[in-house]
């Protein structure tokens, strides 16, 4: 496995050489790269390079105690990855908190970016369901308690729902580092709450779309892509990690809308 090593960060990434447009995807909290394993393997991306790392702290990217873990310097990491990498024509994929730091990257890359698929990102306080339970207290007690107590509910979850995406998510969870998850979860919540996302997302002028998986669509964010004419797809008999529960279908959607 590929390591980019960038300000001391070592980043682990996935990369499939292809033609000259290239898919990158970013994964939510706590997760990794293998949220979009699945696309490897299929036919319909055999012309296109992809790329997917793993974000700091997460999967088998190194664990750094003097990092920020803000949304904005996560995204000033994959910034760097990316040059890196020479990638061009690039089709942002961003999966919940990975849609915030989706966006930073499209207001930065500009007319690099070809196409923003943001994956039920974050665009008010609405949408930190796990974010505002990590960040509820301190660093402190998370790490100490927090975090086994995250592990156990979200086991318990898998108990009444035991769906690819929730028993993939839970044993990405399990590998990464409390302090990384937590510092994550504050400033995506901060964000949510005061950083504009939702206009943000509206304004950029690039072809975007905002997926929604059938089990887990928040009215409030329906309500403002349609308030403000933002094309979206909903993924049948998927929840909120519809890349895992249904990647065929979410991935011939993806296909239908792109060309």
């Amino acid at each position: 496995m590929p390591f980019s090593i960038i300000a001391k960060h070592r980043l682990a990434y996935r990369l499939k050489q292809g033609g000259p447009e290239s898919f990158v995807f970013i994964h939510g909290l706590g997760a990794s790269r293998n949220s979009f394993d699945r696309c490897f393997g299929m036919e319909a991306f055999r012309d296109y390079t992809l790329a997917a790392l793993d974000l700091p702290g997460c999967g088998e990217s190194s664990r750094q105690d003097d990092f920020s873990y803000t949304m904005k310097d996560q995204a000033d990491l994959v910034l760097r990855w990316i040059g890196g990498l020479e990638l061009a024509g690039i089709i942002l994929v961003g999966h919940s908190m990975g849609g915030v730091i989706s966006l930073y990257l499209t207001e930065a890359l500009g007319t690099q970016v070809k196409a923003f698929f943001n994956l039920e990102g974050n665009l008010s306080r609405e949408d930190c369901i796990f974010s505002d339970k990590v960040a509820s207290g301190s660093r402190e007690d998370f790490e100490s308690k927090g975090f086994e107590k995250f592990r156990s509910t979200l086991s318990e979850a898998i108990q009444k729902n035991p769906s690819p995406g929730l028993k993939n998510y839970y044993q990405n969870i399990s590998r990464a580092y409390p302090r990384a998850l937590y510092l994550s979860s504050v400033s995506l919540v901060k964000e949510s709450c005061h950083g504009n996302l939702n206009q943000r997302f509206s304004a950029l002028p690039v072809k975007k779309w905002y997926v929604l998986g059938e089990n887990s669509v928040n009215r409030s964010a329906r309500s403002f892509l349609d308030a403000n004419k933002i094309p979206y797809f909903i993924v049948p008999e998927s929840g909120h990690f519809m890349m895992d529960d249904q990647p065929d279908s979410f991935y011939r959607m993806l296909f239908e809308v792109l060309l």
